[in-house]
């Protein structure tokens, strides 16, 4: 027969047993508490700032500090569609104080490439949403523009640079000498500069008087819109650098705030037509548009800032209509 299993001896109890238990306990009780300590040292350091000095780390998600007043932002914003957004609440300071993100390179500054939106998308309340300088890399006082270029923009189809704006300018182009804003096109069928809207294109010479005195009245739908609030300036100037080439080509009717119509009445040998634009310099060409019998036009008297009169070599039996239109000659630049 088998014998029965021996039961497995338990240790006798012994007085050091129950002092090892509480020796472990105690241990026990101890790491926690550390893990405890930790773990709210570090809850309480979550909201401290991190102070992110030359050489040391940004933390994402935390406001880094390195200079009182000066906090950046490193946070991920996917809502807005962001992988990683860069914030800087700093006043502007002459230079580049206040910068959300600064590039400085040899090639390009700031370089954005994007598949379906924006490479550069930059949003601003009063300033510049991207702000682009060509010029030596020192700011501040030192800093002096360059030839280069301040902002590149290049697309394969669609627009290289495309400007919005609610109610202001979509895009603004500023020069002290050269042009503030020019298109050119490298392709024969391509366009240098494109206009859509009510104004298609708008260019203004010399600053106009405030808009309750301006007295242009309302301004027609236009492809370009030429304005000259100046002397001597020019709403818009066509150039033929050489003899026999068009300085302007117009495909269409022509009209001009210059051209008019009149009537000499019978038994009147003159007739008076009044129109601000004639000067002292003025041609003014006369046409019958009706039989005058055996008159002729004698000549025009120019009454400058007032308008003209026509004189007829005879007295008409009827009313005699025309038209006229009134043109200045050659435009010479003012003398130095």
């Amino acid at each position: 027969m088998r014998e029965a299993k021996k039961e497995k001896a338990l240790p006798a109890a012994t007085e050091d047993a129950p002092r090892r238990r509480n020796r472990r306990q105690a241990i026990a009780l101890a790491g926690a508490a550390a893990a405890g300590a930790a773990v709210a040292a570090l809850g309480m350091d979550r909201g401290k700032n991190a102070h992110a000095a030359t050489d040391e780390p940004m933390i994402l998600g935390r406001h880094n500090e390195a200079d009182p007043g000066d906090t950046t932002e490193l946070t991920t914003s996917f809502d807005g569609g962001s992988a990683l957004l860069v914030t800087n609440p700093a006043e502007p300071e002459p230079g580049p104080g206040g910068t959300a993100i600064h590039g400085d390179g040899k090639a390009s500054g700031l370089l954005g490439t994007s598949t379906f939106g924006w490479g550069v998308h930059g949003v601003a309340e009063r300033a510049a949403g991207v702000c682009g300088q060509s010029g030596f890399p020192a700011w501040g006082p030192e800093f002096r523009l360059g030839a280069g270029i301040g902002v590149l923009g290049e697309s394969g189809a669609g627009p290289g640079v495309e400007g919005r704006s609610e109610s202001g300018l979509g895009v603004l182009g500023q020069s002290d000498t050269g042009p503030g804003v020019r298109g050119e096109s490298l392709e024969g069928q391509g366009v240098g500069v494109s206009g859509h809207g009510q104004i298609g294109v708008m260019g203004r010479s010399g600053e106009p008087p405030p808009p309750e005195g301006d007295g242009k009245g309302g301004i027609p739908s236009a492809g370009v819109l030429g304005e000259a609030w100046g002397e001597g300036s020019a709403g818009v100037m066509a150039f033929a650098g050489e003899a026999g080439l068009l300085a302007l080509r117009v495909v269409g009717k022509a009209c001009f705030s210059t051209a008019g119509s009149g009537a000499v009445p019978a038994r009147m040998s003159a007739a008076t037509v009044a129109n601000p634009a004639v000067t002292a310099d003025s041609h003014i060409t006369v046409t019958f548009t009706g039989d005058p019998g055996r008159a002729s036009v004698a000549w025009v008297e120019r009454q400058p800032g007032t308008g003209f009169v026509v004189h007829l070599s005879a007295w008409p039996r009827s009313d005699v209509p025309f038209t006229y239109l009134i043109v200045e000659p050659r435009w010479e630049p003012p003398a130095a």
